[in-house]
């Protein structure tokens, strides 16, 4: 038995979410904030972070650790491209989209919707604007110049770089922002291909009504 601790608005959890989904391995979430300060989960989470999956009585956190494991109790779907050069890439964007992508989509949507919706507290402006002048921008500069006209983020089926820029750029809707086809069209093209895929949609529809469950009118 799979479960997986982490808030399924999380985007790391959705990322693991994606790849369970699309192994097709059955789970259970528990539902759990990050920070959670009870002895049971700081037992196997030292970071206090999420994800963490349980498999079985083994338990692992951190989201890279997570699917590289899944792929390798799972291998039939495998997420990580055979050719050693075409793994490294995917690998490369997963931690390009985990750090510096991240760190901008989900400053947006704290500052958009979780601090203002959620914790009552006002948007932080200067911020928000420091991110749409800067940091997004130069994220966009970079996926646009290593994203492909068509097909997938790396080599020619789907890889854990298109999980991980995926769910980033899921977490920016939430903060009010999307890819300007103007500004990157081919990143702007791939992204309406992702969004469409029905791995996603399903997990997008899933994800939307456990969040109203737990946080009724968050969304």
């Amino acid at each position: 038995m799979i479960k997986l601790y982490g808030m399924p608005l999380s985007p790391f959890v959705r990322k693991v979410m994606l790849v369970l989904d699309y192994k097709e391995l059955e789970y259970e979430n528990v539902p759990t904030l990050p920070g959670d300060e009870s002895a049971e989960f700081r037992a196997i989470s030292p970071l206090g972070k999420v994800p963490v999956l349980d498999h079985d009585g083994f338990t692992l956190p951190d989201t890279s650790v997570i699917c590289r494991y899944l792929d390798r109790v799972a291998p039939e779907k495998s997420i990580y491209p055979a050719d050693p050069q075409a793994e490294a890439t995917a690998c490369w964007l997963e931690e390009f989209a985990d750090s510096k992508l991240m760190e901008n989509c989900a400053g947006l949507f704290r500052q958009r919707l979780i601090n203002p919706k959620f914790f009552n507290e006002p948007t932080n402006e200067e911020l928000v604007q420091s991110i749409l002048d800067e940091g997004m921008p130069q994220c966009l500069e970079y996926l646009e110049s290593v994203t492909p006209e068509s097909g997938y983020m790396v080599g020619d089926g789907l890889s854990i770089a298109d999980f991980s820029v995926t769910t980033c750029f899921l977490q920016a809707q939430y903060g009010d922002f999307d890819v300007d086809g103007a500004v990157a069209p081919k990143l702007r093209s791939y992204l309406d291909r992702a969004f469409a895929a029905p791995l996603v949609v399903k997990r997008l529809e899933a994800e939307k009504a456990a969040v109203e469950k737990i946080a009724p009118g968050l969304l």
